[in-house]
């Protein structure tokens, strides 16, 4: 599982879009923590994320820290290049036959 999260945040790192959806199941999920729905679908993903990396190409995102729960991983994630200051985030991930089913974003 950890292999999958490792995958999209080099991905996610390096802008590639393609590489980044081959890590979300086709009907996948992207919440943020009060259940608002940011994105259902490779579709809505690509979309939300194509204009995310145009928007902030310098865009970078680092673990610092992971924890694996049956088909859940716990990540503190840390971000640069998109505000002047550093952001911080947990991510949730639930993962299905190593691809992410369902993530959510707590700010």
């Amino acid at each position: 599982m950890s292999v999958t999260i490792d995958r999209v945040l080099a991905a996610l790192n390096a802008g590639d879009l393609e590489a980044f959806l081959s890590c979300y199941e086709p009907d996948a999920t992207i919440e943020a923590g009060d259940d608002t729905i940011l994105a259902r679908g490779h579709a809505e993903i690509r979309d939300r994320y194509r204009q995310m990396f145009e928007t902030f190409p310098a865009l970078r995102v680092k673990a610092l820290g992971r924890w694996t729960v049956g088909p859940y991983v716990v990540q503190e994630e840390e971000l640069t290049g998109r505000a002047r200051e550093t952001e911080r985030h947990i991510a949730i991930y639930r993962l299905t036959s190593g691809a992410i089913a369902r993530e959510w974003l707590l700010r």
